[in-house]
């Protein structure tokens, strides 16, 4: 079951409910019946001639419209409605000192008067219109509006720019006709930015009156965009800066680097010069697998050398040419870091389910969930429980709130799943949006999992719980090693207490046999606590308190090393993870990293997972009675 446009958090929140520059909505926009069958969009006819020293700059800069249009008719007519894309500082950066000589909207249904209008953002929220053009009337299709006085583009600076519009709603409250659906939304461009609305919805609605709502990103882009004129090199493509990327002794790392292109053209080809440490390599060349449009975004892969000595180095990536001419750009290098290790560790895997009783598909998808885990090792492969997505339940609790995260701000859906809180493992999943998707099937979980845990961590943890006499309090102990390429200052630790066979209250589409399974019943954090290392070990000790009513036999202690970036949902992964049951805890410390003389073997597994009668040529993965899984080669 999916529900879209829903945003749990507010684009940005500034000095309390007043300063609000958008208010987040579980709503929805309104559908004409054409667009709801088929949501077709088209190339329209180009409405503004530009010139060579303009540019278009938007959440999308093509000419596309959608075929059918989008409203706000459930709410009720309304003439004081508004639609805008907020365009942030690094999105105008390029831009500074330029000039906006116009704004263009595109509608699917012509207004009978409109206006346009840019709003700077400031710490106290939004300001006061600095740009603001009546239009008299519109058409169907791109509306271009060419201000009276352009408009100076400062840096630093951020604002909204959008236009005025009339909402209509049923017409002699019998039926909605095609007026009440004026706005083209389309999927082209951006993935990660709000669907942004004036409007008046009441509290009986979901709303709090009058104010700028955030619908979240599941619906596309608003067909808006600035005309925007400066001195603009022909060539001019603007590389981004990347996070911490591991990396093997002698071992070449591929890069993916994000640029924006304001090119005079379409860039289908690249070519870069990466430096280490200061000392530049030869220039390579990369082709685009597809060409990215002058104001749009798009990425490259950037192959660095093998660096031979352990630790973290400074990399630079100079894009130097653009489709064979010299890139004029005034910022052309991506700046990060490359860590370097001599060794790895094995990957354990986090699955996080998201599930809900109002969810009737939830149940399928639990039992597949189920089978996987059957199938796996038990002391790599852990789940952990979010009532939370298309609907909540009386199990919902407030570490279950990490949807907006999660999802990628695209809009929920139930079930869901996500893998070590990693992008690529769920690429091949259905319905995906961020960090989840919906498997198809238990093989398909089965084979994420495998493919997560052939992965290398560059950190590995233990964890030791103690319970008390009379079992209402367990001492956790969780302790962690890294190698050179892991990445302390942003470490975070999360703990999980789940417990399973929870009888549901009302659960749909499920058997009367269905019990709730890796249900969390606490936590340190939301997103985790910050990790104190010294060198490259940590130990952390806390209490968890164990209410009387949970069933110890069905409980499991989960810790893990996580980041947290909430503007940028690829950046949240699992690093890796450790748990065990309550019944096992007091048989001593799993996980563990350091040698012991008395260990046994108890099972053998491939790189994968999958476990083995007896070690297989090559590469295999031993779980010891210590705890420890080692690597060895036969």
């Amino acid at each position: 079951m999916r529900k879209t446009l829903l945003s749990l958090f507010a684009l940005v929140l500034t000095l309390g409910a007043s300063a609000q520059k958008a208010t987040p909505f579980s709503g929805h926009l309104d559908r004409s019946l054409e667009a709801a069958q088929q949501r077709v969009v088209t190339l329209a006819p180009k409405k503004v001639d530009l010139q060579d020293n303009q540019r278009l700059v938007g959440y999308y800069t093509t000419d596309e419209l959608a075929q059918y249009g989008l409203g706000l008719a459930s709410f009720g007519a309304n003439d004081n409605c508004k639609a805008a894309i907020d365009l942030t500082p690094d999105m105008l950066e390029p831009y500074d000192g330029m000039k906006v000589v116009a704004i263009r909207f595109g509608l699917c249904y012509k207004l009978d008067k409109s206006r346009v209008f840019i709003t700077p953002i400031t710490n106290q929220g939004l300001g006061l219109d600095v740009v603001s053009e009546n239009v008299p009337s519109t058409v169907k299709g791109w509306n271009t509006v060419t201000l009276s006085k352009p408009y100076v583009i400062s840096k630093n600076q951020e604002f909204f720019v959008g236009f005025d519009f009339a909402q209509k709603a049923i017409k002699n409250g019998q039926y909605y006709t095609e007026e009440c659906y004026p706005l083209s939304v389309v999927e082209s461009g951006r993935t990660d930015m709000p669907l942004l609305m004036f409007t008046n919805i009441s509290e009986a609605n979901g709303g709090q009156g009058e104010g700028w709502y955030n619908f979240g990103t599941g619906e596309g882009n608003l067909s808006i965009q600035l005309v925007v004129e400066g001195n603009f090199p022909d060539y001019n493509v603007i590389p981004s800066n990347f996070n911490l990327v591991s990396a093997l002794v002698d071992t070449d790392v591929e890069l993916s680097v994000d640029f924006f292109n304001i090119s005079k053209e379409a860039v289908s080809q690249l070519d870069y010069v990466v430096s280490v440490d200061g000392v530049a390599t030869d220039e390579q060349h990369a082709n685009l697998e597809k060409a990215v449009a002058t104001g749009a975004n798009g990425s490259f892969s950037a192959i660095v050398p093998g660096i031979a000595k352990v630790g973290k180095h400074n990399v630079t990536v100079e894009v130097t040419k653009v489709n064979g001419h010299d890139n004029l750009a005034t910022n052309k290098v991506a700046k990060g870091v490359v860590a370097v290790a001599k060794t790895t560790y094995p990957s354990n895997v986090l699955i996080e389910e998201f599930t809900s009783e109002g969810c009737g598909n939830c149940p399928r998808v639990a039992e597949d969930l189920h089978t996987a885990l059957s199938m796996a090792d038990q002391g790599r492969v852990y789940a952990a429980c979010h009532h939370s997505g298309y609907q909540t339940d009386w199990l919902t609790a407030k570490w279950d709130y990490l949807t907006g995260v999660a999802f990628g701000n695209r809009g929920t859906f139930n079930p869901a799943m996500m893998f070590n809180r990693n992008e690529a493992w769920v690429e091949g999943n259905v319905n995906k949006a961020g960090l989840v998707g919906i498997p198809a099937n238990a093989a398909v979980i089965t084979a994420t999992t495998r493919a997560a845990m052939a992965q290398p961590a560059n950190a590995q943890l233990a964890i030791q719980v103690v319970p008390n006499a009379d079992g209402s309090k367990a001492t956790v102990t969780v302790s962690g090693v890294c190698n050179e390429a892991y990445d302390t200052d942003n470490s975070l630790l999360t703990f999980y207490l789940t417990e399973d066979s929870i009888k549901p209250h009302r659960q749909y589409g499920a058997k009367s046999s269905f019990r709730h399974m890796h249900v969390i019943r606490a936590n340190n954090s939301t997103w985790g606590e910050q990790v104190q290392w010294e060198g490259n070990t940590f130990t952390t000790t806390f209490d968890v308190n164990i209410k009387a009513a949970w069933k110890k036999k069905d409980l499991k202690f989960i810790a893990f090393l996580n980041k947290h970036n909430e503007s940028n949902y690829t950046d949240n992964k699992i690093e890796n993870v450790i748990g065990v049951t309550y019944n096992d805890a007091v048989t001593g410390i799993h996980g563990v990293y350091n040698d012991a003389e008395n260990a046994t073997v108890v099972g053998y597994y491939t790189i994968d997972g999958m476990r083995l009668n007896a070690p297989q040529k090559g590469l295999n993965i031993v779980k010891m009675s210590d705890g420890r899984t080692v690597k060895v080669m036969k």
